[in-house]
């Protein structure tokens, strides 16, 4: 399978409406703003730090780095900001706001201010959710998803943004920036960790 299609798949795992440009940015990289002040362009702050949070959650600092290390945060605010359409971004922001009232109403606070034992308790009950994942024949969406969450997006971009990110990419995957030749089939104790695209 080809790298192109690859993303067209992983694109349609994530379940939001997007923009014809969304390809053409995904190869040629998100490059998201790495100063220290950043400010988000599609977001507000306060949901800024809410995504920040939530994905940080999902993919934590452990040997090796979180989702806040490599700025996912940053690149679904530059991804929904400049790759959806409007029906997406809505959307996007609409699940935001249902999944943080949906904090409020569990445990009485946003998801941002949760303690990481009632963060736990959330995911928890978002992972609960039954969930059809989508079917591909040959490359061919056969079936769409079924109940797809606001969550279950969410995760899904967090997934892309992290192993899509260059520190990840290079240093915690394979990495082989000029591949050799193909070997078709490989002992599985030989290959080691999974390989960066």
């Amino acid at each position: 399978m080809k790298r192109r299609e690859a993303l067209k798949m992983s694109v349609g795992f994530m379940g939001f409406s997007l923009s014809g440009i969304v390809f053409s940015s995904m190869l040629n990289g998100c490059k998201v703003d790495t100063k220290e002040d950043w400010i988000p362009i599609f977001l507000t702050k306060e949901q800024g730090t809410a995504v920040a949070e939530m994905a940080e959650h999902i993919l934590p600092k452990t040997t090796s780095v979180g989702a806040k290390d490599v700025l996912v945060h940053r690149f679904i605010d530059k991804l929904v900001a400049e790759c959806y359409d409007t029906d997406g971004q809505i959307q996007f922001t609409a699940g935001l706001e249902e999944f943080q009232a949906f904090c409020q109403e569990k445990i009485g606070k946003h998801f941002e201010d949760c303690t990481v034992e009632e963060r736990n308790t959330i995911l928890a009950d978002q992972e609960e959710t039954p969930y059809e994942p989508a079917r591909y024949l040959w490359g061919n969406k056969v079936k769409d998803e079924g109940n797809v969450t606001f969550y279950r997006q969410f995760k899904g971009l967090t997934l892309f943004g992290y192993f899509s990110s260059e520190e990840v990419g290079e240093n915690i995957l394979n990495y082989d920036p000029i591949p050799g030749k193909f070997v078709g089939c490989i002992p599985l104790e030989e290959v080691g960790s999974a390989w960066s695209l």
